[in-house]
């Protein structure tokens, strides 16, 4: 143990006196920084990249114009987007109205038609039965595909809420609706 101390210890002052020695010995090789006035860094400037320099009234009177002529241009395409949309707009509400007339006369019809096809259910789920809530569902009318409606229950994490007892659903809800309601 004495001797693996000293070791390291013998390790550590002879790195310190190399640092040492590179410090006191060094030729100074890092790069001298020198001092260039500021109109000598402009020129340079413009030179090497193309830059230009700007007094501080020149940036601000730039700055104005280029925001007027944004606004303008902006005000210009305003207006024309609302002439455009205008005339876009009575277009449509005149195809609109003959639609609206044709389509009213066949959404009343189909309501009609919905009402009557509204099919209601009391499910019933015992202990166990939780896995063919689906097919009863589907045996009934009030979902199409008893397979999708299981693997809705599992992606969104209902199949393990489902709880026992009696509910009312409607052929007119929607998975997640009845997903509530047999999970309340």
């Amino acid at each position: 143990m004495k001797q693996s101390i000293r070791a390291f210890s013998i390790g550590l002052f002879s790195a310190g006196l190399v640092l040492l020695a590179v410090y006191y010995f060094d030729n100074g090789s890092t790069q001298d920084i020198t001092e260039m006035p500021v109109d000598d860094v402009i020129a340079y400037m413009k030179e090497e990249y193309g830059y230009r320099v700007l007094t501080e009234s020149e940036f601000i009177s730039l700055t104005v114009n280029q925001e007027a002529n944004d606004s303008e241009s902006k005000e210009e395409a305003n207006k024309e987007s609302e002439d455009t949309s205008s005339a876009k707009a009575n277009e449509e509400e005149e195809t609109d109205k003959d639609e609206n007339e044709k389509s009213e006369e066949e959404d009343h019809e189909e309501k009609n038609e919905e009402e009557e096809t509204i099919t209601s259910y009391t499910l019933t789920i015992e202990a166990g039965s939780a896995s063919s809530v689906g097919d009863k569902l589907a045996e009934n009318g009030i979902i199409d595909n008893a397979s999708e409606f299981n693997q809705y229950l599992s992606d969104e994490g209902y199949d393990v809420k489902v709880q026992l007892g009696e509910f009312e659903v409607q052929s007119d809800m929607s998975f997640n609706e009845i997903a509530e309601v047999i999970t309340k």
